[in-house]
């Protein structure tokens, strides 16, 4: 009776959880895309929704929601492209075999915030193991400076400054997101962080001072 050793079982495990995730991302970014393509008429129905006499101030609050929502879609898709680009250059240049998969690969990972980007960088260092074991400490090396890069350089220029939300908060929504939604909900975790925030601003923190 064949046994599989548990290093291949382990393989295995990690192998189908990264496929899972990355359908699960591209499922998001397709899903994304369609609800941008939408988006003017999403806004219009869910507005009729709301009475008449409270419609003015819920487009006024509505219309920030959605370009917070949209401003960090567009820019999280920046960041990955650029993070997809980055690493087919990489590879083509120390002969990695698979570049453009693994590339389309921690494009679709780096859409997943703090973690996905990480993951990607694991999977393609290991990747390039079977070049030499001086590429796959390159690769590394790379994806550290990168994640710097990115955490430090990208994200808060092209995201930051649209969703204004502190790191501390963007982190907890995070967690609580993957923990009760799986990889989608990690996702969608920071523009809800973002839209609930603007919501308390313009509603809920008001009355209370108020009262």
């Amino acid at each position: 009776m064949n046994r599989r050793s548990p290093f291949l079982v382990g393989l295995l495990g990690a192998g189908q959880m990264v496929l899972s995730a990355t359908a699960a991302a591209g499922t998001v970014l397709v899903l994304t895309i369609y609800f941008l393509a939408d988006l003017p008429r999403i806004r219009q129905l869910l507005y009729r929704l709301i009475p008449a006499r409270r419609r003015p101030r819920a487009i006024l609050i509505g219309d920030e929601m959605f370009a917070k929502v949209g401003g960090f879609v567009l820019g999280n898709l920046l960041t990955s492209l650029i993070a997809g680009v980055s690493t087919y250059i990489w590879l083509l240049i120390f002969g990695v075999p698979y570049p453009l998969l693994l590339a389309l690969m921690v494009a679709i990972l780096d859409l997943v915030p703090i973690v996905g980007s990480t993951i990607g960088g694991i999977i393609v260092s290991l990747v390039a193991l079977s070049v030499s074991l001086p590429v796959a400490v390159a690769t590394v090396a790379f994806y550290i400076v990168f994640r710097l890069a990115e955490d430090y350089l990208l994200v808060p220029r092209i995201v930051g400054r649209v969703v204004q939300i502190p790191a501390t908060v963007t982190f907890v929504a995070v967690l609580l997101g993957g923990a009760m939604l799986g990889i989608i909900g990690a996702l969608i975790a920071i523009p809800v962080a973002a839209a609930l925030r603007i919501l308390l601003q313009e509603t809920v923190f008001p009355r209370l001072d108020r009262s």
